[in-house]
C-alpha cells in the first residue's frame, strides 16, 4: 500500500559569510506497510524518524528515491489532494499544539466529517461514537482542549484522525508523554480499530517496549539509516550493535 524506495532527504546549512554544507536526514530508506499492518519505526532523536513522516505527509519533498501510494508517486496529479489526506492521516506528540484552542471538542471532531463525509448530517452522533472508540463519554463534546488533561487530549486527536477512516494512520510518538497505563489503553484502541477497519499504522518512537503490543514488524533507524528489520524478540537474533542495545536498554527498564 505505501512503498518507499530508496528515499534519501538532504537538508542545505547555510553559514554566515555565504558559506554553507549538506546535512544528509535520511539515507537510502526503503520500507513498505501492507493494508492492515502495523509498522514500528524505532531509533534514538535525530534519527530521521519524523523526517519519514514529513515526506510521507507532503510536507516536505525527498531529495531522491520515490514514495508511492497504492502503485502511484505520491506527487502524482493522480493522487487528489483530498483524497491522499483522507487515505493518509498524522498524529502528533504535542496533542496541545495539535487541536485549536477555541474550539469545543464536537467542532474538532466534526470538522473533518464535514469536510470529507458531507452527506453526513447527523454529525453530533458520530462525534459521540468517535469518543465512545477512543473510551470517552459523550459529554466532552461541550469541553474545550484546556479542559482536558493530557491523555484525553491525545485521545481526542486519535479520535479526529479516526474520523475520515483513513487506510493509514501514522503516530509520530503519539503516546510518548503518557504514562504507561495510558500508553497501553489507546494501543489497545488502535489494535481494536485495525481489526474492524483494516487500518494501517506506521507507529514512530524511541521506545522499544511499546510496540510489543501493536506492531510485529519494528524497523530500527540509526543516523538516517534502517539498519535492521526485527520480527522476532530474541536478543539472539539481533544483528545490529544498535538494535542490541535497544533490547537491553528495555530489559534493564522491565527489570527495573
Amino acid at each position: 500500500m505505501l512503498e518507499l524506495k530508496q528515499v534519501t532527504k538532504v537538508y542545505p546549512i547555510r553559514f554566515r559569510r555565504g558559506k554553507s554544507k549538506k546535512k544528509m536526514a535520511i539515507n537510502n530508506v526503503n520500507l513498505t506497510i501492507s493494508k492492515g499492518e502495523s509498522v514500528a519505526l524505532v531509533g534514538e532523536s535525530g534519527s530521521g524518524k519524523s523526517t519519514i513522516a514529513k515526506l510521507i505527509m507532503r510536507m516536505e519533498k525527498q531529495t531522491s528515491g520515490q514514495i508511492l501510494w497504492n502503485g502511484h508517486s505520491i506527487d502524482s496529479k493522480q493522487l487528489k489532494f483530498s483524497t491522499f489526506y483522507k487515505n493518509i492521516q498524522m498524529v502528533l506528540q504535542d496533542s496541545s499544539s495539535s487541536l485549536h484552542p477555541k474550539m469545543r471538542i464536537e467542532e474538532i471532531l466534526s470538522e473533518p466529517i464535514r469536510n470529507f463525509f458531507p452527506e453526513k448530517k447527523n454529525w453530533y452522533e458520530e462525534c459521540k461514537k468517535l469518543l465512545d472508540v477512543v473510551g470517552l463519554d459523550s459529554s466532552f463534546l461541550k469541553y474545550f482542549p484546556n479542559q482536558l488533561s493530557g491523555g484525553q487530549k491525545q485521545r481526542i486527536c486519535i479520535a479526529k484522525a479516526l474520523a475520515v477512516k483513513p487506510k493509514l494512520i501514522i503516530l509520530d510518538e503519539s503516546i510518548a508523554s503518557l504514562d504507561r497505563p495510558s500508553q497501553e489503553s489507546i494501543l489497545e484502541i488502535l489494535r481494536l480499530f485495525q481489526l474492524q477497519n483494516g487500518t494501517s499504522y506506521l507507529f514512530i518512537t524511541h521506545d522499544l517496549q511499546s510496540t510489543k503490543q501493536l506492531c510485529k514488524r519494528i524497523e530500527v533507524m540509526h543516523q538516517g539509516e534502517i539498519v535492521e528489520t526485527i520480527t522476532h524478540w530474541e536478543r539472539g537474533q539481533l544483528k545490529h550493535p544498535y538494535s542490541q542495545l535497544l533490547f537491553d536498554t528495555m530489559s534493564q527498564y522491565n527489570e527495573a
